[in-house]
């Protein structure tokens, strides 16, 4: 006799905690399929609810630095590092911040770029690509790659062991931090990464059908199809592959093997749990070692949404817990 089905839901106590960024947002357009300015307004708008009520960190200081590009140009580059960090292990993090490939900044996210550099004890280093679709692939890969290889160049005088640099990025950003990943190894830069910490990465430019789950969050079918052309254009989802894909779409990498170590979560209700589960799967099969977790009840940009709920935290104590190794 077979079981009850069992309905995909929020997790009851994060439904209660994200009611009212819900009722503040239930009235909002949904944005048609290629709108990228509406969505960077958007998306600014639900950046400054969510992280103005971040508070500020006196012990941070943040520093900006500018990093030259492959076309002779430069890009921001944010430090963020704590008078009272227990670490003296010389270990930092590499950050990449999402925004659906279009949108985002350091500097949108930079009181909670700091409280997590608290948090953490290690030096966050947060770079500010380009975004498409003024600037589509490769611009965001190559910027970021860019930059990874400036703080190896200036580790010494940042006090960084260049053998301890963690790459982290949420959404698009770890996506991209992926894409970085693979252009370290290709690249053989030595020594490589130490870790990838990849926050509900957006790495499959096929992912373009609505699933059970779309509706469920902030990121949804027609956001994916806007961001992924506006970085690939007309190819994006297509079997036509363009000059290096697989960085601006890790799950088309053609061999996941001597990646660094890597850590992946995402929630149950969002559109790129079915991508990362099956890229960390293939990350396994071939020998990296793998942290994987799928949170049930949570969709898109979780510790945003509900940060005081149970699984939340829970989930975030997992993300610490990996880091607090590098002490």
């Amino acid at each position: 006799m077979a079981g009850p089905q069992t309905q995909l839901a929020f997790d009851r106590e994060f439904a209660g905690a994200m009611a009212g960024i819900a009722e503040m947002f239930a009235g909002a357009e949904r944005r048609p399929a290629g709108d990228v300015k509406g969505r960077r307004e958007d998306f600014n708008g639900l950046f400054t609810v969510l992280f103005d009520k971040v508070p500020e960190t006196p012990t941070v200081v943040q520093k900006e630095h500018f990093v030259p590009t492959y076309d002779g140009l430069e890009v921001q580059l944010l430090e963020f590092r704590s008078s009272s960090q227990q670490s003296k292990s010389g270990a930092a993090i590499y950050q990449v911040h999402g925004g659906g490939m279009i949108g985002g900044s350091p500097g949108l996210l930079a009181k909670a770029l700091a409280a997590s550099c608290e948090m953490s004890g290690l030096p966050i280093f947060a770079i500010n690509y380009r975004k498409a679709p003024e600037n589509p692939h490769p611009a965001p890969v190559n910027d970021c790659y860019a930059g990874l290889q400036w703080l190896h160049a200036h580790a010494g005088e940042l006090g960084i062991d260049k053998s301890k640099i963690i790459i982290w990025g949420e959404s698009a950003g770890g996506g991209i931090a992926a894409g970085t990943a693979l252009m370290a190894r290709d690249q053989k830069l030595s020594p490589p990464l130490a870790m990838q910490v990849l926050i509900y990465p957006m790495l499959d430019d096929r992912n373009l059908t609505p699933t059970n789950v779309d509706g469920m969050g902030v990121w949804r079918c027609d956001d994916n199809i806007t961001g992924w052309q506006a970085l690939l254009g007309k190819d994006a989802g297509s079997e036509k592959e363009v000059e290096g894909h697989a960085y601006a779409a890790p799950a088309r990498a053609k061999d996941l093997s001597g990646l660094p170590p890597t850590y992946i979560d995402v929630g149950q209700l969002d559109i790129f749990y079915a991508e990362d589960l099956k890229y960390a799967g293939r990350l396994a099969d071939v020998g990296v070692p793998v942290e994987f977790h799928l949170y049930p009840g949570l969709p898109h940009a979780f510790e945003g949404l509900g940060p005081q709920t149970q699984i939340v935290k829970g989930a975030l104590a997992n993300r610490q817990r990996r880091i607090a190794e590098f002490h």
